[in-house]
Order: C-alpha cells, then structure tokens, then sequence
C-alpha cells in the first residue's frame, strides 16, 4: 500500500521542533558525549521519511507507525502495512481493535515487562484473530546507570536472546502482518525495530529518523480519542533523541557486527534470517 508525501529519500524538515543536540552527527565525527553537540553543522537536516501511510491514528494509542517505504538493500524497501510499531495497545475499543485486523495484522508482540502486562493488559491477549506473544526484552531498567542510550547498547549485548525470539516469532505461521510494541512505543520498542531495519538493509540514517518520530506524535494533541485517566492523554514531553540511536547503531556494528551477525550468534541461520528479509521486503 502506497502513501502520498515526500518521495522517498527525499529530505525534509520534520514535523516537530528539534532541540539543540537532537540532530543526526555528521557520520565522519566520533560521538564523544551525547550533550555536547557543538561539532554538529548548523541546521544540518533530519531526513524524514513522513507520508500520510506512516501514523495509524487508532483511538486510544498515540504512536501506532507503519515502517513500510523505507530504502534497503538490493533494490529493495521495506514493505507497507507488514511491520507496525506501536505505544501499549491496553485501550483500544472493539473498532480500533477491528482496523487492525482489517489491515491484515495477524500478530502483537508485547515487549512489556510482566508486571506491565498484568497492571494493563493488551487487548489482544485473548484473541481469536490475533496471535499475541509476550516477550519482555528488559530484565531490568538500566536506565538509571546509562540513560536511554546505555539502555539500548544494552538492549543488544544483554538481550539478544530476546532479540532472536522477536525474530522467531516473526518466522512462525501467520507472524506477519505485526505490530511490535511497549509503553510509549519508542525505547524497546525502538531497539527492536531498529535492529529489523538493519537486518532488512535500511540505511543507519533513516533507522534513527524512524526511531525520532515518536517525539513528535506525542507532543502533537491526540489524533484519536484517548480516556482521560490514560496516562497518554495530554501533550507530552517524551525523549528520543536522535544521537541516541546513532551511538545504539554504532555500538551495534562495532561490538556485533550488524543485526545478521548478532542473530546468528543465537542459532538463527542465514536461510531463516533471508526468509525474513524477503518477507519483510518488495522490489522498490
């Protein structure tokens, strides 16, 4: 499914206000600390990639986004309506729930900690139509000891484990169309997706302006309708910093390779790691 808006690749100032020290660093400086950006070029540009097909205004979520369209290797993009990322999807009533299974989707997975899901639990654990499959990719919260961007070099060196089961769940009968998701939808939500770009093909620089957006949808007032007593109702301040990803995506091809290497290393072969690039990808 085709979304009008800016070509693809083309660059374009994104549809939120970007703070001193949010945007991608020239790939040919080192990141030494991420609040100092005084080496980045002056309105150096966030490429985004923002077509009406992106954001799936459902009541009750804030940042349900398609990452289909997105260039990747081999003449190749990353399929429409295929992979969806998602804020928790605890509130939906029955007609959001039906756009999603209209759309095709077949699976959800909650990437939740247990505690998570037992306070508010998705819609869609009892479901008939579709699979939902719970895999908490944090044992813990690092953040406190790293920050978000710690979080997520963590994410690939202490959860890959969680990572290949993500993959696999993918690989199982009617595991696509799906919708990947956590609370806001940005950070392990965010670590999950970039990692299936990278195994997809997509550019770093486009990784990191998908992982961006989520600032966006939630400072913006909610599309759909949200209770008032949700946590997500008013404008909201959230952090995803760009350089944050950018030193993620670093850390992962320095320490690891790349999304393929670290998925081997948890017996995932490369005809089942193909098997998904194919699935998750078309012909441009």
């Amino acid at each position: 499914m085709e979304g009008n808006g800016p070509a693809i690749g083309q660059l374009v100032r994104p549809p939120y206000p970007c703070p001193r020290g949010s945007r991608i660093p020239r790939k040919d400086h080192p990141v030494r600390d991420l609040h100092d950006a005084s080496w980045l070029r002056p309105g150096y540009p966030v490429r985004v990639i923002d077509t009406s097909a992106r954001h799936l205004p459902l009541d009750g979520t804030r940042n349900v986004r398609d990452v289909g369209g997105y260039p990747a290797t081999g003449g190749r993009r990353v399929r429409w309506r295929t992979l969806l990322r998602s804020d928790e999807l605890t509130r939906l009533p029955a007609h959001a729930q039906e756009e999603l299974v209209e759309l095709g989707v077949r699976q959800v997975i909650d990437l939740r900690w247990p505690e998570e899901l037992e306070r508010a639990p998705n819609v869609f654990v009892r479901s008939d139509r579709v699979r939902y499959t719970p895999i908490s990719l944090l044992a813990d919260d690092p953040t406190p000891h790293g920050g978000l961007a710690g979080m997520y070099r963590h994410v690939f060196d202490a959860r890959a484990e969680q990572l290949a089961a993500v993959v696999r769940a993918l690989l199982a009968e009617d595991g696509l169309p799906v919708v990947i998701g956590c609370a806001a939808g940005k950070d392990r939500t965010g670590v999950t997706i970039a990692l299936l770009l990278d195994l997809a093909g997509v550019d770093h620089a486009t990784i990191v302006d998908d992982y961006a957006l989520s600032a966006g949808y939630f400072a913006r007032a909610a599309v759909g309708t949200i209770e008032p007593d949700d946590w997500r109702h008013p404008e909201l301040v959230v952090e995803s910093t760009p350089v944050y990803m950018r030193v993620a995506l670093d850390h992962l091809a320095t320490e690891h390779g790349d999304a393929r290497a670290l998925l081997r290393r948890q017996g995932l072969t490369d005809a089942e790691l193909d098997r998904l690039v194919s699935l998750l990808t078309e012909p441009a």
